[in-house]
């Protein structure tokens, strides 16, 4: 299992929609919004399960807080009630990584070869290969690249 610190940041991140947003302008991509789309009843599942072990322990308003000003100290708060609540209930931490892990097995992943690449002079690639084991996964090859004289590139192929 891991570190309850992380599982509880995953967990923060994905029932506080505004801290998936700032999260997914921070990568440049929608692939948390992606996630959410293709998981939705689990996502629903990991707030309820919070918000019910929350209720139950008398610490309700701090979510209700995070949610409505997802501060960083607001935020800090919440995820240290739920390594704690987590460290005194293994039941409820096993609960949440299982619905974690389901989230990330929906969730689409991103491969990137050659991102925001300037290229002056001459440039030789050899042949890429770009290769996915998981089940969603975007991959793309060269993109933003600029060219300010000769590139020569092998075979580009991509497995999925």
């Amino acid at each position: 299992m891991e570190p309850l610190s992380v599982l509880a940041g995953v967990v923060t991140t994905i029932v506080l929609p505004k801290v998936l947003e700032k999260a997914s302008e921070k990568i440049g991509e929608k692939i948390g919004e992606a996630a959410i789309e293709k998981s939705g009843e689990t996502v629903q599942l990991v707030r309820k399960t919070v918000q019910n072990k929350l209720q139950s322990a008398g610490t309700s308003g701090l979510l209700k807080r995070a949610e409505e000003k997802p501060t960083e100290q607001n935020i800090q708060v919440l995820e240290g009630e739920l390594v704690s609540q987590m460290e005194e209930d293994q039941g409820f931490a096993a609960q949440l990584q299982e619905l974690i892990q389901q989230i990330q097995a929906q969730a689409p992943s991103i491969q990137v070869v050659l991102d925001t690449v300037r290229i002056k002079g001459s440039a030789e690639i050899g042949n890429i290969e770009q290769v996915s084991s998981y089940g969603s996964t975007e991959q793309v090859v060269a993109r933003n690249l600029g060219v300010e004289g000769d590139l020569k590139m092998g075979d580009i192929t991509q497995k999925s």
